[in-house]
């Protein structure tokens, strides 16, 4: 793993009040946060590391209002910047964004990990289809 990522997880576990934060052999971490989100972080490199929090299955069908307001999340202006919302090839809907982690402490990474599962929160909320059966 890298010696920025080690050192920044070193004090996002300060922050989060453990003892460490135990990487898997890629030096991803997963982090359960309040009752429904999972944020995941990959150390892509030296410089940048990948949030990831999987949302939910994208619906099978979807009205065009929730569409809108979904694909509206991506725009340059949009609250949730620089996350991005995508599809994986499971057709679960994610945020992802890389961050630069020159400069970047413990606390604030914390903070972007919390409104990502907050984001997360409020797509489940907004993109909820009711089934019809």
């Amino acid at each position: 793993m890298y010696p920025t990522t080690e050192a920044l997880y070193a004090d996002l576990a300060k922050v989060l009040g453990v003892d460490e934060l135990k990487p898997d052999a890629q030096g991803s971490v997963q982090l359960s946060v309040g009752e429904t989100s999972t944020v995941l972080i990959f150390a892509e490199n030296a410089e940048s590391v990948m949030l990831v929090s999987p949302v939910m299955e994208l619906p099978a069908a979807i009205d065009y209002g929730r569409v809108l307001w979904l694909l509206r999340r991506n725009f340059y202006d949009s609250p949730l910047a620089p996350f991005r919302i995508g599809c994986d090839t499971a057709s679960s809907l994610v945020i992802w964004g890389r961050v630069p982690t020159a400069g970047l402490t413990g606390q604030e990474l914390a903070n972007l990990i919390d409104a990502v599962a907050t984001e997360a929160d409020t797509i489940r909320e907004e993109v909820a289809v009711e089934d019809a059966g």
